[in-house]
């Protein structure tokens, strides 16, 4: 039961590598490390998430975005 355990671990790890190769070469040159690698800082992200209870840096980074938005900027008419 052990060696089955083991096997279908190493087959779970090897997809994941290839999936992640195949999402590099597929996708065009400059962004290649951010596609490959996407999704396993997406799974660390909500995964810290679920851990610490507190909002990701997605969430936190649209929500100020958001937030300077609605508020006016300063401009040069200001002064």
């Amino acid at each position: 039961m052990e060696a089955v355990i083991g096997w279908l671990a190493a087959l779970f790890a090897a997809t994941i590598v290839v999936a992640m190769a195949v999402r590099a070469v597929r996708t065009r040159r400059g962004s290649r490390l951010r596609a490959a690698f996407g999704p396993l800082m997406g799974a660390g992200e909500a995964y810290q998430e679920l851990h610490t209870g507190q909002r990701g840096l997605r969430d936190s980074v649209i929500e100020s975005i958001q937030e300077q938005e609605q508020r006016p900027s300063r401009t040069d008419d200001d002064r």
